[in-house]
C-alpha cells in the first residue's frame, strides 16, 4: 500500500478493532506465543486485503470474517503439525522396545 491515506486508515482500523482480533486469536490458541503469531498473521492478511475493501458491510464485520477465516486456517495447519509431532515422538519408544528383544 503506497497510499499514505490508506495506511493511516488501516492503522485506525486496527486500533478500533484490536480487541476483536485479540478475541479471535485467543479463541483459537492456547499459549501466548501462538496467540501473538496468529494476531500478526491476521494483521498481515488484513493489510493485504484492505485496498479491496468495498464498504458493503461494516468494517468490524469485515475484520471479524477475515480474522475468523485466518484463525480457522491457522488452526487446521497447527492441528496437522501436532499430529506429526505426536507420531514422531512414538518412534524412539518403538526402537527402545525392539532393542530389548
Amino acid at each position: 500500500m503506497d497510499n499514505p491515506k490508506l495506511q493511516t486508515e488501516f492503522i485506525d482500523l486496527i486500533e478500533n478493532n484490536k480487541k476483536l482480533i485479540y478475541k479471535v486469536s485467543h479463541m483459537y490458541c492456547n499459549n501466548t506465543i501462538d496467540k501473538k503469531d496468529l494476531f500478526q498473521d491476521i494483521i498481515s492478511n488484513l493489510w493485504i486485503a484492505y485496498p479491496g475493501f468495498q464498504n458493503k458491510s461494516k468494517v468490524s464485520t469485515w475484520v471479524y470474517r477475515i480474522s475468523l477465516n485466518i484463525a480457522i486456517t491457522w488452526f487446521r495447519d497447527y492441528s496437522k503439525q501436532s499430529k506429526k509431532i505426536e507420531y514422531t515422538n512414538l518412534i524412539p519408544h518403538l526402537s527402545d522396545e525392539t532393542d530389548r528383544t
